[in-house]
């Protein structure tokens, strides 16, 4: 044993609360924190009509928004994100800057049901293209970085206005963040936070894709996602971009397969990340069962995430009011 370690034991024991040897209940007033309904936000995946059964929670026809927020509100789920399936399609996207569109809607109908609760949208093409890209396209198949970023802005804004929290560009297109925080303060909306994704390439978003039909016709992310095996060191340098550029705070995804990269990034930066257990990740987890999802989640804030976005979101808080804990 080292010297720190003996001194480190030896201090514990002259107060009473070696962790080994204390009462469960000296114990538990010397923990931390643990996991609180308030850590975790949810996905909402607005469909333009209503369901059948549904593949992940979360999954909602817009007239049904109003009773789900209102039931994890009460559950002290203080975050929501949210996600639109678009029916009405083209090459330019033309329907995610439309007025009165199904994400717009999503955003009045969320904030009628809960004034306390903090919106974020995700701003990307996929739902919006007929090609199922994140990104506008030109006439070669590249692309079209000036189209994407003013889209992207123009989508921005628009979630703003309809009373968006914060907006999350999703494909990680360099100056997109810049475009968007540039866009938003022109139109004197400072208060609202750009929050961009530090995204793997995973097969771990594969149910959100089947369910919402943004896989790409191209088959594959890759160059707006980052690399499996180069993740760590490209996180870093991701967000040290989205920084420069005006993020607010960053989403990793998934989180499942790189909780060193959410270590180092809790290291490396000062704003809030986000945590994002994908579609993939909720089966593995129901699988495991309630017990091993909670520990999975609350291993998450312990590595230092500030907020974890998880399709378990509502079964968490129930089991965590039930047992005692609070949302506020």
């Amino acid at each position: 044993m080292s010297a720190l370690s003996e001194a480190s034991e030896l201090a514990a024991e002259l107060i009473g609360v070696n962790p080994r040897r204390a009462r469960a209940s000296v114990r538990a007033l010397y923990s931390r924190p643990r996991l609180m309904p308030r850590d975790l936000t949810a996905p909402l995946l607005v469909q333009p009509q209503a369901l059948g059964p549904a593949t992940l929670p979360g999954a909602v026809a817009l007239g049904d928004i109003q009773q789900v927020i209102r039931r994890w509100t009460a559950l002290g789920i203080r975050g929501v994100k949210i996600f639109v399936a678009g029916a009405d399609r083209d090459e330019r996207a033309a329907a995610a800057v439309r007025p009165g569109n199904l994400m717009t809607q999503a955003i009045e109908e969320t904030r009628a049901a809960s004034a306390k609760m903090v919106i974020t949208t995700e701003v990307c093409g996929c739902s919006w293209t007929s090609h199922g890209d994140c990104t506008l396209l030109s006439t070669s198949g590249q692309i079209d970085l000036e189209a994407t970023l003013e889209l992207m802005s123009s989508m921005a804004l628009l979630h703003a206005e309809a009373g968006a929290d914060i907006v999350s560009p999703t494909a990680m297109l360099d100056g997109s963040v810049r475009a968007v925080r540039k866009a938003l303060n022109a139109a004197s909306r400072p208060d609202v936070g750009v929050c961009p994704n530090v995204a793997i390439h995973s097969v771990l978003y594969g149910p959100f894709k089947a369910l919402m039909g943004t896989d790409p016709a191209r088959g594959h992310r890759r160059g707006l996602q980052l690399e499996q095996q180069d993740a760590d060191r490209g996180a870093l340098q991701q967000a040290e971009m989205w920084l420069r550029e005006g993020a607010d705070s960053l989403t990793l995804q998934p989180v499942m397969s790189a909780v060193d990269v959410l270590v180092k990034l809790r290291t490396n930066v000062n704003v809030p990340i986000i945590a994002y257990s994908t579609s993939g990740e909720y089966a593995a987890l129901q699988a495991m069962g309630s017990s091993a999802s909670l520990e999975y989640h609350a291993a998450l804030k312990r590595a230092g995430a500030d907020l974890i976005l998880t399709y378990a979101a509502e079964e968490l808080a129930r089991t965590l009011v039930e047992g005692g804990a609070s949302g506020e």
